[in-house]
C-alpha cells in the first residue's frame, strides 16, 4: 500500500478516531511468581470452557462450531521467590466426541526478577502474546491451546515485551513429516501516560517455518513472515464510560520461502479500531480492515486473501475490505472465575455479505497452597 496510507493511520490514531482489537485479558495465561509463594507446593487448576459458533457462508471461511472444555492440572513448587517449577497434564474434550481430542504433558521452569521473566517449557502463550487478530487468530486459544519452547518477557511501567519460540512439531531421523515452529515478538512502548490517558507504540512480528533436513520428504521449505506497527490511545475515567480506546495498525506479509507455494508473495493491510467500555464491563467496538494480497499462517481467517481450511479450496480474493462490530461482556464473577461473552457481526464490503459469530468463554484459574516447606521447617 502507498505511504500516504501509513500517514493516514497515524493521523487517525492521534485524532482519537478509529474503528477495536478485542480485549482478551481475561483469557490470558500467566504463571504467578512472587515473594508470598516462596517455599509453597501448589496445586494449579485451570478450567476453560468454550462455545464459539461461526455462522459463515463465504468462500474464505464457511461456518463451523467449536464447543467443549479444557482442563490443566499441575503441581508447582516455588523454591525461591524468583523461581517456579511446575508440571502436570492438559486435557481437551470436544462435546459430541466421546474421546479426548488432546492429552498433553505440561512442564515449565519460570525465572522472574525485577520485571524480567524467562520460561522454558510450556509457555505463557496464545492470547498472552497480545498480537492483533490479522497476525494471530484468537481461535487458537481453543484449537492450539498449548505452546512449548522458550520465552523472554519484560514487564515495566513504560515497556511490555514478549519474545518466544514455539516448537510445534518435532522431527526425528527418517520422519515422514516436516518440523514446524513459530518465532514471535510483541512489544508495547509507552510514549505518554498518566492516570487518565496513555499513548502506546506496539511493534509485532511473527515468523512460521516448516522444513527440516532429516525427514524422508522432498517437500520444499516454507517460511512466512508477518509484522505490524501501530498506535494505541486510551482514555480512562471513573464515570459510566470507564475506557475509550483506539488501536490502529499497519500490517505486512512476506513469503520468505526459497520455493514459493502461496498464491501471493507479499501483501499488507490496515486495521483501524475503536472501543468503549462501560462501568458494567460491557464493551462495544468497531473495526475496519483493508487488506491487499495479505496472508498470515497464524492469522484470523477472515483477514486472509486466500481461503482458509474452512473455505472453498483454491479460492483467492486479492483485496479484502471488512467492517467489524462487536459487543462483549467481560467480567470476573468470583475470585478465579471469569466470563467472556461475545457477539461479533461483520460486513464484507467486497462481497456485500453480512455474517456473524458468537462466543461464550467461562474460565476458572486458581492456585491452591497444599503445603509450605519453609514454614513447616520453621515449626520443627
Amino acid at each position: 500500500m502507498k505511504k500516504n496510507i501509513l500517514l493516514l493511520v497515524a493521523l487517525i490514531s492521534l485524532a482519537q478516531f478509529g474503528m477495536s482489537q478485542i480485549n482478551n485479558q481475561l483469557l490470558n495465561a500467566e504463571i504467578d511468581v512472587h515473594d508470598s509463594l516462596k517455599g509453597s507446593v501448589l496445586l494449579s487448576v485451570e478450567n476453560k470452557n468454550f462455545l464459539r459458533n461461526n455462522e459463515y457462508f463465504g468462500n474464505i471461511a464457511t461456518g463451523y462450531t467449536l464447543f467443549g472444555t479444557q482442563l490443566a492440572l499441575q503441581t508447582a513448587y516455588v523454591p525461591h521467590e524468583n523461581v517456579r517449577i511446575q508440571g502436570g497434564i492438559f486435557l481437551l474434550s470436544d462435546f459430541g466426541n466421546p474421546a479426548l481430542r488432546q492429552v498433553s504433558p505440561m512442564l515449565t521452569l519460570k525465572l522472574q526478577k525485577k520485571g524480567y521473566s524467562f520460561l522454558f517449557g510450556t509457555l505463557e502463550g496464545n492470547l498472552s502474546h497480545r498480537l492483533i487478530e490479522p497476525l494471530f487468530n484468537y481461535e487458537r486459544y481453543i484449537s492450539h491451546p498449548i505452546e512449548n519452547g522458550l520465552q523472554f518477557k519484560i514487564n515495566h511501567d513504560k515497556l511490555w515485551s514478549d519474545t518466544w519460540l514455539n516448537w510445534e512439531v518435532m522431527q526425528y531421523y527418517q520422519s515422514d513429516f516436516q518440523e514446524q515452529f513459530t518465532a514471535g515478538h510483541s512489544t508495547s512502548i509507552q510514549l505518554f501516560g498518566n492516570d487518565h490517558m496513555s499513548l502506546h507504540l506496539p511493534l509485532q512480528g511473527i515468523i512460521t517455518h516448516r522444513g527440516g533436513q532429516i525427514d524422508t520428504l522432498q517437500a520444499p521449505l516454507q517460511t512466512m513472515a508477518n509484522g505490524a506497527i501501530g498506535l494505541v490511545f486510551s482514555y480512562r475515567s471513573q464515570g459510566f464510560i470507564r475506557e475509550l480506546k483506539t488501536e490502529n495498525y499497519y500490517s505486512m506479509y512476506k513469503d520468505l520461502s526459497p520455493v514459493k507455494q502461496n498464491p501471493y508473495n507479499q501483501g499488507d493491510g490496515i486495521y483501524l479500531n475503536v472501543s468503549v467500555k462501560s462501568r458494567q464491563d460491557v464493551l462495544l467496538s468497531a473495526g475496519y480492515w483493508q487488506g491487499k494480497t495479505f496472508m498470515a499462517s497464524r492469522g484470523g481467517y477472515l483477514f486472509q486473501s486466500a481461503a482458509s481450511i474452512f473455505g472453498k479450496p483454491g479460492y483467492q480474493e486479492s483485496n479484502r475490505e471488512i467492517l467489524f462490530f462487536r459487543l462483549l461482556y467481560q467480567h470476573k464473577l468470583l475470585k478465579g472465575l471469569s466470563a467472556d461473552v461475545r457477539f461479533e457481526p461483520y460486513y464484507d464490503l467486497g462481497n456485500q455479505l453480512f455474517e456473524y459469530n458468537y462466543s461464550i468463554f467461562l474460565t476458572y484459574k486458581k492456585d491452591f497452597e497444599m503445603i509450605n516447606l519453609i514454614k513447616r521447617k520453621g515449626r520443627n
